[in-house]
């Protein structure tokens, strides 16, 4: 297997208007003494291929993330800058700070605090080889089509998976594109939906769902019983 230099972007610049004032800020909410993005950064710090972390945040936050590398003993080199008006933008501002000798960067979220290091590993690995690769789970729900308050149809589940990060691609690519696509005016929920647009590949790594995405006020609630869970079964740490 073929390794390139690979830089993880970590996004923590969100607003959280979804928490509906259930903490001041989710990706700060102290766990166990440690915040819900320190749990994030530590596993891609533990991540073999990874070289770098880019810290992606709201501008007044930036010394509160620079203080993570000393407080939770983080051995990688750390960047930490400043986010823009969307998650997109920050997301492209991040990868910008990426200095030019790394080749690929992984995407994550702050906010997947229980992403474990052998599933960031394996998606750099499919990224290495196909050129770009994002993590994410098979649906276990039935899925419904529906208008309004009214269920029209019935959608295949097999077919369907619910994406996650990390979302690996190369560098220089990803430069392109997303700047491109920042023009367009269109709404990417995540970097693949990028990749999709311009007819690129993105090849699709099974993941977890420890991998959870801290969004809502209750998954604060899973957050605490999924890490204790975690803790407990030492075969995923």
């Amino acid at each position: 297997m073929t390794e390139y230099k690979t830089a993880a972007v970590l996004a923590c610049a969100g607003s959280g208007n979804r928490m509906k004032g259930s903490c001041a800020d989710k990706l700060l909410y102290d766990e166990g003494g440690t915040p819900v993005a320190a749990y994030a950064l530590m596993a891609y710090d533990k991540t073999e291929g990874i070289d770098l972390l880019v810290i992606v945040t709201q501008r007044d936050l930036v010394p509160v993330y620079q203080s993570f590398k000393e407080k939770y003993e983080i051995q990688k080199n750390v960047i930490v800058t400043v986010g823009g008006a969307s998650r997109m933008e920050s997301v492209l501002n991040g990868v910008r700070a990426v200095p030019e000798e790394y080749t690929f960067v992984a995407i994550g979220d702050g906010a997947r605090p229980l992403i474990h290091p052998k599933e960031i590993r394996a998606t750099l690995e499919s990224a290495w080889k196909n050129g770009a690769a994002a993590l994410g789970v098979h649906l276990t729900d039935t899925v419904k089509e529906v208008d309004g308050d009214q269920i029209v149809k019935t959608i295949p589940r097999e077919a369907l998976v619910g994406i996650q990060t990390p979302q690996v691609f190369q560098r220089v690519e990803y430069l392109d594109l997303a700047a491109r696509a920042a023009e367009t005016g269109e709404n990417f929920t995540d970097d693949a939906s990028i990749y999709e647009y311009y007819g690129k590949k993105v090849a699709f790594v099974e993941g977890s769902r420890y991998n959870m995405k801290i969004t809502l006020p209750e998954d604060l609630v899973i957050f605490r019983a999924m890490l204790e869970v975690q803790n407990e079964d030492r075969t995923r740490l």
